[in-house]
């Protein structure tokens, strides 16, 4: 399969400074823009590097479907890698994930399944049984999915920053770019804290903090592409010094705040990562540099947190202008 130049332009993305949150001279926050990525997230990166593997493993050829699960920004990635391929793909989303992630899977061509949030994640395996055609990206699952972001996102950072780094935020999905980056980072300087940002309703705190009943601190959240309702593979929660909560108005506040004083159109996970960033900020003393990501793009959810009516109904009154 020849090499397409579209997959040239996959990482590579700025680094600013967000000089308008710094809480005290000296401490600094600064966040990796992965929006400026082809599909608009930081998911081109390991769709790439895992279908690559894929191909070089002799389990995606002419023939292949590629199926995945996905909360949007991941089907995107695979949609359009595929097209360029010329292969197809299918994608089964959560009923939660928003119009505008649909309306992108579908026009890279790929078809789309929308499934009930705690079970969409169950079928694409199954899809991927029926024939020998179809290849299971399982992002949850698949170790090259930390090891994309270890061998680009982390080197990038670690680049970006001229080392001078003292702690990581991110959010965790699949765990991928927190465990990736982590890793690369502490290889570099074993100093440097990782913090992972978690929404309220998410497993992956309580599991952190050793709750036996995490389970049992499952709730509904409306920010997409942070947290998780089981653990998965990818996580390494070793690798996490602290976890951080923000609850959805935090995070929705901080996108609306990065656009207004940034100018900077962030998605829901984004401003949780910067919310967390901040928080941790106050603490610290100077010199101290924090790093952050800003995964997905804010066009993404103009249906939802940035949607006067949708504000209203989630009781965010105060976020609509």
């Amino acid at each position: 399969m020849s090499k397409i130049e579209t997959l040239n332009l996959i990482g590579s993305t700025p680094m600013v400074h967000l000089k308008t949150l710094d809480p005290k001279p000296g401490v600094e926050i600064h966040a990796k823009l992965e929006y400026m990525n082809p599909t608009g997230s930081m998911k081109d990166r390991i769709i790439a590097y895992m279908i690559q593997k894929g191909v070089e493993e002799g389990k995606i050829n002419k023939n292949t479907t590629i199926v995945e699960g996905s909360s949007g920004n991941t089907g995107a990635s695979v949609a359009m890698i595929a097209s360029t391929m010329g292969l197809k793909s299918i994608i089964f989303v959560p009923d939660k994930c928003s119009e505008e992630k649909i309306a992108i899977i579908k026009s890279y061509g790929a078809e789309v399944i929308v499934k009930p949030e705690l079970t969409y994640g169950k079928f694409p395996a199954l899809k991927a049984s029926e024939s020998e055609d179809y290849f299971h990206i399982d992002q949850y699952n698949n170790i090259y999915n930390p090891e994309a972001h270890y061998m680009t996102l982390g080197k990038e950072i670690w680049d970006d920053m001229n080392g001078d780094i003292d702690v990581f935020v991110a959010t965790a999905s699949t765990g991928g770019t927190l465990s990736g980056v982590a890793r690369r980072l502490k290889e570099n300087n074993p100093d440097i804290k990782a913090i992972l940002a978690d929404p309220v309703g998410s497993v992956y705190k309580p599991y952190l903090d050793g709750k036996e009943d995490y389970m049992s601190y499952i709730e509904s959240f409306q920010v997409e592409g942070a947290g998780k309702t089981k653990l998965c593979s990818t996580m390494n929660f070793d690798i996490v010094d602290e976890a951080i909560a923000f609850n959805d108005e935090k995070a929705i506040a901080m996108v609306h705040r990065l656009a207004r004083e940034e100018g900077l159109m962030a998605g829901g996970s984004g401003g949780g990562n910067v919310w967390a960033a901040l928080e941790i900020a106050k603490r610290m003393e100077a010199p101290a540099k924090i790093v952050t990501v800003l995964p997905d793009s804010g066009f993404k959810y103009l249906s939802k947190i940035f949607n006067p009516q949708w504000l209203n109904e989630m009781g965010f009154d105060h976020l609509v202008n």
